[in-house]
């Protein structure tokens, strides 16, 4: 029954946004709706934290440990965007019309995010993050600028072209299944299946999906699409789009791994291990360069997808645990730092770095939070993403890949420095004359989604909840994880 509340609540959504009422009252009322899904989101983690997986519709419908992290970090994220978006968009120069439609696509989208990690059959889970590119794509060019249309119009097209090549992947996949004498193309039916599987054809369907999911989720070298959509789409877009990112689609590339990389002869982890490298690596040079702050957290989420899709690529179960513990370490920090960079834009009214100073000085409490969300981000102690890091350096090095997780520590270490250096610049020094607008222009909506937003991030550095602790295990066993 839960399950089926999580889909019913975007739905019910929907359907108020398209009454003749004011988009003022269709928004507090996603609000609502999304606090309630939060709720339930909660209730099918501590479910699943002391028992069996929850099923709906048997083969069609079901979550376990691993979805149910996903799930409750997709809820959390879409209720700071909405509460966010309620006060962010409160413009007299955006009609009531075009802020019902934001939020028509906007619920459409959450509506095939939150079916990701629901969904039991491969095929169906491509058409759901296939969807939430069709959705976003409108979002993304929601301020109808040349550069956001362009920017649109280059997330559609590469993406498409990703989802192609899964497609083929999904195809030959199945292929795959069927010479192994399996019908099931569900994921614990591809987990029966596997090591009957040939692992030629299984290793080269993952490489198409990898490559394929890989373009949307901006992995190195098929990231050129993501700064451009940053930069473009409102703020609280950008957070949904690095959940999409930096927690659904690894959460279906490590379940692709966990499901088929027993296989005879598969190379899917080895993949895998590469691409997540490169986009650590690649990203967090990226960092050191970037000119606009967006495109500063743009590369941000790509080089925690690399750690992510690194550590669980990786044999041991402990790894595996703490690649999970990254995930929700960012899934969590990744809405802070936007939602803060949002208030931080409608003070200053600029997004390059070079032309932003001494916020700190023009208003304490905003440059407070925008140093507190940036240090949470760089993996800064006492925070949630400083102690999943840790715990991937502590359990790598242990293995038999140290030098893996030795690189790993190279590129934290250079992000760390890269995000630490852009936001001093920003936030420390002396306010230009005349520079920032009054703090009164930021709508209280926006103040109450950041407040709620950091709980989390604050709590998670200090102690995590037992049920928590009992997914992140279960989530790991889900991968397939071994001894050290």
């Amino acid at each position: 029954m839960w399950i089926g509340l999580t889909l019913l609540l975007p739905v019910v959504a929907i359907l108020i946004t398209a009454l003749p009422v004011r988009a003022a009252v269709a928004g507090t009322a996603a609000a609502l709706l999304a606090a309630l899904n939060v709720a339930v989101a909660a209730t099918i983690a501590v479910q699943l934290a002391g028992h069996s997986p929850v099923t709906l519709v048997p083969g069609w419908l079901a979550i376990d440990s691993f979805g149910g992290i996903v799930l409750l970090l997709e809820t959390f994220g879409a209720l700071t965007a909405l509460l966010f978006s309620v006060g962010y968009l409160k413009s007299p120069h955006i009609s009531d019309r075009r802020l019902k439609r934001y939020l028509l696509w906007l619920h459409l989208f959450l509506l095939a995010l939150y079916a990701i990690p629901l969904l039991n059959e491969l095929a169906l889970v491509w058409l759901a993050l296939t969807l939430t590119t069709l959705f976003s794509v409108f979002l993304v060019s929601f301020e109808r600028t040349p550069a956001a249309l362009e920017a649109g119009w280059k997330y559609a097209l590469l993406t498409t072209l990703g989802a192609a090549l899964a497609l083929l992947g999904i195809l030959l996949l199945y292929w795959a299944l069927t010479k192994a004498g399996g019908s099931d193309f569900t994921w614990h039916g591809l987990t029966r299946a596997a090591g009957e599987m040939p692992g030629s054809i299984v290793s080269l369907a993952f490489l198409l999906m990898l490559v394929g999911f890989g373009t949307k989720a901006a992995l190195i070298p098929f990231h050129a699409w993501l700064p451009d959509a940053y930069s473009q789409a409102p703020f609280p877009v950008c957070a949904m789009l690095s959940i999409l990112e930096s927690v659904a689609i690894p959460y279906v590339i490590l379940r692709l791994v966990g499901t088929i990389g027993a296989a005879h002869g598969s190379h899917a982890p080895q993949w895998l291990l590469v691409f997540g490298l490169v986009s650590a690596g690649g990203a967090a040079l990226l960092i050191l360069q970037t000119r606009e702050y967006k495109r500063l957290f743009a590369y941000s989420t790509i080089e925690n997808t690399g750690i992510i899709l690194t550590a669980g690529a990786m044999a041991s179960n402990h790894l595996k645990q703490a690649a999970l513990w990254q995930m929700i370490a960012h899934g969590f920090t990744k809405p802070v730092i936007f939602l803060a960079a949002g208030i931080m834009f409608v003070l200053v009214g600029k997004l390059r770095i070079s032309e932003v100073r001494g916020v700190l000085s023009a208003s304490w409490v905003v440059g407070s939070v925008v140093m507190l969300a940036g240090l949470a981000l760089a993996g800064a102690p006492p925070f949630a993403i400083f102690l999943s890091e840790l715990a991937i350096l502590k359990s790598g090095m242990v293995g038999s890949q140290a030098w893996v997780v030795m690189l790993l520590a190279a590129f934290m270490i250079v992000s760390f420095c890269a995000i630490t250096y852009h936001l001093f610049r920003m936030v420390l020094g002396k306010a230009p004359e005349d520079s920032a607008r009054d703090r009164s222009v930021i709508a209280i909506a926006c103040w109450w989604a950041l407040v709620v937003a950091l709980v989390p991030v604050v709590v998670l550095g200090w102690w995590m909840p037992p049920f928590l602790h009992h997914l992140i295990t279960g989530g790991a066993a889900a991968l397939g994880g071994t001894s050290p």
